[in-house]
């Protein structure tokens, strides 16, 4: 049974995120074609900030709601209600943040301002996310599915509007915001439909998810570091166009990354409770997984080295062909990406929080040392590659780094000689699928 709904949660979720990529690929290729590098620049250079207080706003405390409902499933409504009550808060506090630093990094540059204000309202109606915990606890992910397919239809339709009109850069800014007001609004409706209004917000369980979720703001932070602070000093040293170029290149080498994301995802309530009953089951099942994901990020990264001039031709245009040698390189770093998205799930069957934040954090220095030496002499490139060393590093090498956390390494190394287990599993799947 349990099986079943995996298998159903996973296809829905990978069924929304290939509608999702499909939509956003073409509406957003079309919009970055009329913006132009420079203006799509300012757009990728304003979410890179905001990215830091999304990060914020969202405590750390996904996996760990999700893990403790699935434990305590008398307390869901509980952990919900507390939740949601504290991503709000943090969510106003993040806006109000954001406004702050845009206006300490480019006090002269009002079209900067207004656009990253513009898209940072969207972490506040994002605060309904929390709500996507219990639909993922329950494996149903379905409707959190139908949210996401309601908002980008409209969303799209939106941009497609503001192109047929000639519409300036500020209304394209606001297209986040409206997306996550409708995802806010469906989710919302969907879940009292399902269990109803019975939320509570209990001080103790808010510290506890607290005291569980720093690791994640820590780490995440770290991340969110790594990932974007290339951006943003590419915006400051190098030029807008610049951002635009590096954006874009981005933008098709995280395309794939749904279907590892919702593997994990509906992944991580089931490998959760069988940690909990049967640890060499654990074991087992996990190396499967990370086989599964290893592969196939070895797989998606040849496939853009070899094709990715098309692709960027194709969906850019000629105009972004600078994009090409940095989608080669950053297309590898994706795969080391999703390898760490999927120990998440061992750090936190396994109590390791703790050690998130420390290794994350000198990947993020490395990061951001390296990207201060290589962006004024290399530019774009130099930032490409210092994003795939600290990926790699982050994946690999920083588990090396304790005693306590060396034991994921040893799992990975393991996973692969699980080829036949996991083709018993993919043939099982495609079996029940046609049944």
């Amino acid at each position: 049974m349990k099986k079943n709904k995996f298998i159903g949660n996973t296809s829905w979720m990978m069924l929304s995120n290939i509608y999702s990529m499909l939509l956003s690929l073409i509406v957003g290729s079309l919009s970055a074609r009329f913006l132009g590098p420079s203006n799509y620049g300012l757009l990728s250079y304003g979410s890179s900030i905001i990215s830091f207080f999304t990060t914020i706003s969202r405590l750390g405390m996904d996996s760990v709601v999700v893990a403790e409902m699935v434990r305590n499933p008398e307390k869901e409504n509980t952990y919900l209600g507390t939740a949601l009550a504290m991503r709000l808060a943090a969510s106003v506090f993040s806006l109000l943040g954001i406004w702050g630093i845009v206006l300490v990094l480019e006090p002269g540059n009002t079209l900067l301002q207004t656009v990253t204000v513009l898209q940072g309202i969207a972490i506040v109606f994002q605060s309904t996310e929390v709500l996507n915990f219990w639909f993922n606890a329950h494996l149903e992910m379905k409707y959190v599915t139908i949210t996401g397919i309601i908002a980008l239809t409209v969303t799209s339709i939106w941009r497609i509007t503001l192109l047929a009109n000639s519409a300036s850069v500020q209304w394209f800014a606001l297209s986040a915001s409206i997306s996550a007001l409708i995802c806010g609004c469906c989710i919302l409706l969907f879940f009292i439909k399902k269990n109803g209004m019975h939320l509570k917000v209990n001080v103790r369980d808010g510290k506890y998810i607290l005291l569980n979720s720093y690791h994640f703001i820590i780490n995440g932070l770290a991340v969110t570091l790594y990932t974007q602070i290339d951006r943003i000093m590419l915006g400051k040293i190098v030029s807008e166009e610049a951002v635009g170029f590096y954006g874009a290149a981005s933008t098709i080498a995280v395309m794939w990354e749904f279907v590892p994301s919702a593997i994990v995802n509906s992944s991580n309530p089931l490998l959760i409770g069988i940690y909990e009953r049967d640890r060499k089951k654990f074991r087992e099942k996990y190396q499967i997984l990370l086989l599964g994901i290893t592969m196939l990020g070895i797989i998606v990264s040849i496939g853009f080295t070899i094709f990715g001039k098309l692709a960027v031709l194709i969906l850019y245009g000629k105009e972004y062909y600078p994009s090409v040698p940095v989608l080669s390189i950053l297309i590898w770093s994706t795969a080391f990406a999703m390898i760490g998205n999927a120990r998440a799930i061992w750090i936190i069957s396994a109590g390791k929080n703790k050690y998130t934040k420390y290794y994350t954090m000198i990947g993020a220095a490395i990061n951001a040392v390296l990207n201060a030496i290589v962006i004024p002499k290399y530019g774009i490139i130099g930032a490409a590659c210092t994003t795939l060393f600290s990926q790699m590093f982050i994946a690999i090498c920083a588990p090396l780094l304790f005693k306590e956390t060396r034991e994921f390494t040893k799992i990975f190394a393991g996973s692969f000689k699980k080829f036949p287990e996991a083709a018993r599993f993919l043939k099982t799947t495609l079996k029940s699928k046609q049944d």
